[in-house]
């Protein structure tokens, strides 16, 4: 619901934010249906969502890593440690 202005809302009309419950007083957050508050406590929790490489300790940055808590470089790292070197064996024939 986007609103335009107070001449728009019935005069009996209460909103409140859906985060807390609290009452909206101003027309942003009746469009928003958030109180200001609110959504400013909402921006600083996505700002602090910084996810770090277990392995290293590097910042994440990209969604894959963030997703498997590792950095390409340590997953590469980790990869090429657990795979087994392909050994060939020759048969040979005993008399």
């Amino acid at each position: 619901m986007k609103l335009e202005g107070w001449d728009e809302l019935d005069d009996n009309e209460q909103f409140f934010c859906w985060s807390c419950g609290t009452q909206l007083g101003n027309i942003d957050e009746i469009s928003q249906r958030i109180c200001h508050k609110c959504k400013q406590s909402m921006k600083a929790l996505k700002e602090d969502k910084t996810f770090f490489c277990w392995a290293c300790g590097k910042k994440l940055v990209e969604m894959g890593e963030v997703a498997q808590g590792l950095c390409h470089n340590c997953k590469a790292s980790i990869i090429r440690k657990i795979q087994k070197p392909h050994k060939k064996y020759t048969t040979v024939d005993v008399e």
